[in-house]
């Protein structure tokens, strides 16, 4: 009867391991997730940016000398 016992704490105990083992893999998997959809939010994000700054550079190369006149009350004083 002692094998028998010893037997089957050692099945309890690897039973209690696996649960555990599921759970964590369960709030990994939640967390990867998660991680994934900050990822993608940030990737449109800076797409956006990009593009913005291109929009802005190609706006400065092609402004003439003339836009860039400061306003008639800058050199008042």
């Amino acid at each position: 009867m002692s094998n028998t016992k010893s037997t089957e704490e050692r099945i309890e105990s690897l039973e209690t391991a696996l649960a555990l083992q599921d759970q964590n893999v369960e709030e990994m998997n939640k967390f990867i997730i998660a991680q994934q959809k900050q990822i993608s939010e940030l990737e449109k994000k800076l797409e956006l940016v990009v593009r913005q700054m291109k929009d802005l550079k190609d706006a400065v190369a092609h402004a003439s000398p003339q836009d860039d006149v400061p306003p008639p009350h800058y050199g008042q004083v």
